[in-house]
């Protein structure tokens, strides 16, 4: 088991690896029935962990709540949940097997200062990929995020490869997220809500930058990896409103990233605000990355986040 606490600002986070997990290791009917309910985080099993959950299991801020925004169902937030190609998708980044309550994936955290940890998952065959993510919590409210990913040879079918990481979300008033998008073509971009098409299933949003999906694209039927909506992102930037507080997150890669959202990922009112990226022309033994920042900090409105974001890119 590998867990670390960092503290800078105003933030407290904990960052897990995949073997985080409390006793009994692995899933029972209850537990699982009450996921599906709605009623896991009142019940007995509200302070379990399950192995093959990852990333952030923990955020507060001394500003919010004493509440942790990702206190769903056992899970973490920014956990890394799929690897997926031309073959399908699988939790191999969670569980060896890929199947839930199986042997967590090779994981292991590594603390390098005060507010900086770095935590690496070793997929194993036959999609074998490694995944180097570094935690740094910059004052008074930010956590940013360095990606660097290498599929080994033989790791995935076709010539692309697609990872995805998601973040449950605990009971928000409003499950919505918002990404920057064109009302009109010509437009200027303004915030669009990830859930204002019906039907409001799981759905990914792609950068109008992105000139050519993935061939099957879209596809309703793959649901939340290819359920490529009509309406496309301008910047890679997201938020969603919980409580007092808003959550951005903000990212850049050279790879085609997708924001995703899932309205009942972690029970029935509990969302999951989601990325992943997409490698086309993918070679083993090649080195991809992506950089990000999450935000969390009191709500000041949808232009105090454009702000921030602004402000991020401007500074890179």
């Amino acid at each position: 088991m590998g867990t670390q606490f960092l503290t800078a600002g105003d933030l407290f986070v904990e960052v897990v690896d995949n073997a985080d997990a409390s006793d009994p290791p692995t899933r029972d009917d209850a537990r699982m029935a009450a996921i599906k309910d709605g009623t896991f985080e009142d019940g007995p099993y509200r302070f379990d962990r399950y192995t093959g959950y990852n990333g952030i299991r923990q955020l507060f801020s001394r500003h919010g709540p004493a509440e942790n925004i990702f206190g769903v169902a056992g899970g973490s937030g920014l956990n890394f949940e799929f690897v997926y190609d031309v073959a399908g998708s699988t939790f191999r980044p969670r569980w060896v097997d890929g199947r839930s309550g199986g042997a967590p994936t090779p994981s292991s955290l590594t603390r390098v200062d005060e507010t900086t940890v770095v935590l690496e998952t070793r997929v194993q065959p036959p999609q074998r990929v490694d995944v180097r993510t570094t935690f740094k919590l910059v004052a008074p409210h930010y956590i940013d995020l360095e990606t660097a990913i290498c599929p080994h040879p033989g790791s995935f079918t076709g010539d692309w490869v697609g990872l995805f990481w998601a973040c449950y979300i605990r009971r928000p008033e409003v499950k919505t997220t918002f990404i920057r998008a064109r009302p009109q073509p010509e437009a200027e971009s303004d915030w669009a809500a990830t859930l204002a098409e019906p039907p409001h299933d799981a759905r990914a949003f792609a950068s109008e930058r992105e000139a050519q999906l993935l061939p099957h694209e879209p596809d309703p039927a793959g649901r939340l990896l290819h359920n490529i909506r009509p309406e496309r992102y301008v910047e890679p930037v997201m938020f969603g409103r919980w409580r007092n507080m808003v959550m951005a997150l903000m990212l850049r890669t050279d790879d085609h990233l997708r924001f995703a959202i899932q309205p009942t990922g972690g029970g029935p009112r509990n969302p999951a605000w989601d990325c992943g990226v997409v490698i086309k022309q993918c070679q083993a033994g090649a080195t991809y990355r992506w950089g990000g920042r999450i935000v969390f900090k009191p709500d000041r409105g949808s232009d105090d986040v454009w702000s921030e974001y602004q402000r991020w890119m401007e500074a890179r």
